[in-house]
């Protein structure tokens, strides 16, 4: 039996997200975007749900998803459902704007994000010619006096020295910072003082705060969804790809990493083809047979088809839903892109940071905005989603998609 690929991770230098601030079910549903045929909540070979949505982009959701996505958007923002809902309708309109921006501007943009208050697209600039620009365009300019490069350069700075688990640090473009969090359990580390001692050095470009909660990988040993042929393993399914010859499940490396074969509970999926982790989180699963499981460009929520029909991420402070075989659908919102955590396993890099729900067997579950593919699950808070201060982490797909070739089965 072939043992799965490992791949060097990219450095951390390796990707800007497409939108830059960079600050960053049921069980059996949350088999996530894998297939519309398989036994799994209400979908059958006899009756697979039908789509509902007409219109494309990340505000495309079908009818139950929506639903989700606009009482997590309105509790999270303190808004009625019906300014939530009217959000959610913007969301195509900024993330086009936000690319038109960053493509006039490149790395004259230090940030951009969703205001929390307004909705507003905010970006941050370091000249008024560059916030002319932006204004222009249809965003709101900022000017900060730090830039990304510099930004970016103490996050790498700050990758390079810091192993200790329960710790996440990214660029937070609201603040034009890097902030850093610290566990409690990381702070009793015997390398801590003299790791925040260099904190310090870097003055108020660096914020730093105190967590009670760890983080963790989320794979769950023992359930449903995807399981280890062998036994004893479950994770969730993200999206359906193909390499242009085999049709492939992508997932989370740290699952693949640990199973070999996998089942749907009822017929072999595949083998563990390829491992990204750590440094990276994601990996694939070969399809044994696709005539027979039939991969569908979807996520499947009670009985009901989000169509995924590309992957072009949306801007922080954006509401997304991801769909996981422990805790089903769940919506929160964007805080922050190209986010280090470091796991127990080791330090991964890149990672996309919300507030949305969570929790072991979620892994490799799909993360999503309308019908744009945005992630899959990695790993976060080390407790309940009730926990304060609650953070999922998720590797961003547009990453898997060009370090890997695959394309998305539309």
């Amino acid at each position: 039996m072939p043992t799965p690929r490992h791949r060097r991770a990219p450095s951390a230098s390796r990707r800007t997200a497409t939108i830059t601030s960079v600050l960053a079910g049921a069980v059996a549903a949350a088999l996530a975007a894998f297939l519309a045929t398989a036994p799994t909540a209400g979908a059958t070979d006899a009756a697979r749900p039908a789509k509902e949505t007409t219109d494309t982009g990340p505000s495309a959701y079908s009818p139950a998803i929506k639903q989700i996505a606009v009482r997590a958007l309105a509790a999270e923002l303190g808004i009625s459902e019906e300014d939530a809902e009217a959000r959610l309708a913007q969301l195509d309109s900024r993330t086009r704007t936000a690319v038109t921006i960053q493509s006039a501007l490149g790395s004259r943009v230090a940030g951009t994000w969703l205001s929390r208050t307004t909705g507003d697209l905010m970006v941050n600039v370091t000249d008024q010619d560059a916030a002319d620009v932006v204004e222009d365009a249809g965003g709101t300019a900022r000017l900060v006096s730090r830039s990304l490069p510099e930004l970016q350069q103490i996050q790498a700075q700050l990758d390079a020295i810091s192993r200790i688990p329960g710790t996440a640090w990214t660029v937070d473009a609201a603040s034009n910072t890097v902030t850093v969090q610290v566990s409690d359990t990381a702070a009793a580390d015997s390398r801590a003082d003299a790791w925040l001692e260099k904190l310090e050095g870097y003055g108020d470009a660096v914020r730093v705060q105190r967590t009670t909660a760890t983080f963790t990988t989320q794979a769950f040993f023992g359930g449903q969804a995807i399981l280890n042929a062998a036994g004893g393993g479950r994770c969730t399914s993200a999206f359906n790809a193909t390499d242009g010859q085999n049709a492939v499940v992508i997932t989370a490396g740290h699952c693949t990493e640990a199973v070999q074969t996998w089942t749907d509970g009822q017929q072999v999926i595949g083998q563990s083809d390829l491992v990204e982790f750590p440094g990276n989180d994601y990996g694939t699963i070969e399809v044994d047979d696709p005539q027979s499981l039939d991969p569908q460009p979807a996520v499947i929520n009670q009985n009901q088809l989000q169509p995924i029909t590309g992957a072009t991420l949306v801007p922080v402070g954006s509401p997304v839903c991801k769909t996981g075989s422990t805790t089903g659908t769940t919506c929160g919102v964007v805080q922050a892109y190209n986010t280090t955590v470091v796991y127990p396993e080791g330090q991964v890099r890149g990672l996309t940071q919300t507030d949305l729900c969570t929790q072991p067997g979620d892994s490799g579950g799909a993360l999503f905005a309308g019908d744009q593919a945005q992630g899959i699950v990695s790993g976060g808070t080390n407790g309940g989603c009730d926990t304060f201060g609650f953070t999922s982490f998720f590797q961003p797909i547009d990453e898997v998609l060009a370090d890997t070739g695959l394309q998305l089965i539309q």
